[in-house]
């Protein structure tokens, strides 16, 4: 006699937008409040994502069990945290749908509205991450995390665990539906990848951390893996790299300016110089 055996459908582990009954959980006054600017996510086109348009809901309490950095590392060991800021990540409503405007994919709507493509480059932020995100320095547990301020003003913090799409199509669609609904989870667990976080980062940012821009227009030039050798092994450092195509960072929260090459590099250049010399000075293999 033969028994019939059914087999158990996997559970994905694809991402899933946050449930409209937690949006209200940014825009409140209170601690996780967003201020107006921030939520002003830039509609360019036919309209705008409002405060007034996300659904009041009950606050969603702590999640517990969070994967963290790998076993092992003790607390006193260092962490390095990025600040990837004004990242080109502005949303419009082309076509039907919200959409991250893109210099390739809408420069005829650029064009239509007088707009400069070279400020539409959501292209950089995303090499940027894939850059963080395949290091060797989030594989040992040593990302504490990276945040996105946008050209918005907006403020995203990515998880050191996030998984980012290869493909910058699937990325800005992402985004654009991060920018409405305010986080990202992991499908079927419950767990913030993605989330839009209150103003300003420095709130966000480690303890008595030491916090280094870097800058092409610095007069401080320095040999990266020299420099950072006068910071303590066990130290939290974070490190604030421009996502645009052009311009300087203006940021007050910084300590120290410098610059790492005499020449323009990209932010996916400059950040793998930055990850191999931490991982030379922390012995990752």
């Amino acid at each position: 006699m033969f028994t019939r055996i059914q087999k158990r459908k996997r559970k994905s582990t694809s991402l899933q937008s946050c449930s409209t009954k937690k949006r209200a959980e940014l825009i409140n006054d209170g601690k996780e409040g967003l201020n107006n600017k921030a939520l002003n996510l830039v509609g360019v086109c036919d309209g705008e994502v409002r405060p007034d348009e996300f659904k009041q809901g009950d606050e969603e309490s702590d999640l517990v069990g969070i994967p963290m950095p790998i076993p092992g590392h003790s607390d006193h060991q260092g962490s390095v945290t990025f600040v990837l800021e004004e990242a080109s990540l502005t949303l419009a409503y082309i076509g039907k749908r919200y959409q991250i405007l893109s210099s390739d994919e809408h420069a005829d709507y650029l064009r239509k509205k007088k707009l400069n493509p070279y400020d539409y480059r959501p292209d950089i932020v995303h090499e940027a991450l894939l850059q963080i995100m395949d290091s060797r320095l989030r594989m040992a547990g040593r990302l504490s995390a990276v945040y996105i301020k946008t050209n918005g003003g907006a403020l995203i913090k990515v998880e050191p665990f996030a998984q980012i799409p290869r493909t910058l199509a699937s990325f800005r669609n992402m985004m654009a539906e991060l920018l409405q609904k305010l986080c990202i989870k992991a499908k079927g667990k419950g767990i913030k990848l993605l989330r839009l976080v209150d103003n300003p980062v420095t709130k966000h940012l480690p303890f008595n951390s030491y916090k280094i821009g870097l800058s092409f227009s610095s007069e401080k030039a320095v040999q990266l893996r020299d420099y950072i050798k006068g910071i303590r092994s066990n130290s939290d450092v974070v490190f604030v790299v421009g996502a645009m195509a052009h311009g300087k960072i203006k940021c007050d929260y910084i300590e120290d300016l410098v610059s790492v090459s005499p020449h323009h590099l990209s932010s996916g250049i400059c950040l793998r110089r930055i990850s191999t010399a931490l991982e030379r000075m922390w012995s990752i293999l």
